[in-house]
């Protein structure tokens, strides 16, 4: 069926803003948000400075929509890497990999993303969106009996992305790259087992003195391959 002009007029609308986002994501990781300039943004997205103007009001507007993008292709790569038949721990295994490499991948634009402040509730929503592909995870588990009922999802949460996203910032900074032993050791802290013996994981609920170890230990590790 042949594109109604309606339709082409929005995806050439749709097509230039993500053109502009492009340019801005690749200005905002060489230069830094303030080293970025709107005449370089539109210059790298072959456009006129004032036509970014008309998709994008501000830097910092543009700095949204290049993060807002980066939490929603993560959200869809993370439900494609995951196995829906596969048992929580090894869908969480999947999860961390995606994450952490993701991280190491996009660095530039997850460090953007501490600069980026929600303008509005649907941009806590994208992020909300993502973590809760972790939720889904567990929650499954708990319905499927595979987690202790009173196991903390909120506090696992903090601790799963938490030490992921740490481990990747100091791999990067040490010039290291992907480490599959920190997401072993992770889930291995996280569902006190080894990866070959999952049903282990309903002989331990983690305290928040076990959460506080878990990250302890983790960059003791982190700390030891440093000295080596």
């Amino acid at each position: 069926m042949p594109a109604t002009p309606r339709n082409t007029s929005r995806e050439r609308i749709e097509a230039k803003a993500s053109t502009i986002l492009d340019a801005a994501e690749h200005i905002f990781s060489g230069a830094g948000f303030d080293g970025a300039k709107i005449s370089d943004i539109a210059r790298a997205a072959s456009v006129a400075e004032g036509t970014v103007y008309l998709y994008y009001k501000n830097k910092q507007d543009l700095l949204t929509g290049v993060v807002g993008r980066f939490w929603s292709q993560l959200t869809q790569g993370a439900e494609a890497a995951i196995d829906p038949k596969a048992d929580t721990a090894h869908q969480l295994e999947q999860l961390a990999s995606y994450h952490m490499q993701s991280i190491l991948d996009q660095f530039e634009v997850v460090s953007l993303s501490y600069r980026a402040r929600p303008q509005q509730e649907q941009d806590l929503d994208q992020v909300r969106e993502y973590v809760g592909v972790f939720d889904r995870i567990m929650q499954q588990g708990l319905d499927r009996g595979e987690l202790p009922e009173d196991t903390p999802i909120d506090q696992l949460r903090d601790v799963f992305f938490g030490t992921l996203e740490f481990s990747a910032r100091t791999l990067k900074l040490r010039g290291r790259s992907y480490d599959r032993s920190i997401v072993t050791n992770l889930l291995s802290l996280m569902l006190g087992h080894s990866q070959s013996n999952p049903e282990a994981f309903k002989q331990k609920n983690p305290s928040n003195r076990d959460l506080m170890q878990m990250l302890e230990s983790i960059q003791e590790q982190l700390d030891n391959r440093r000295s080596n």
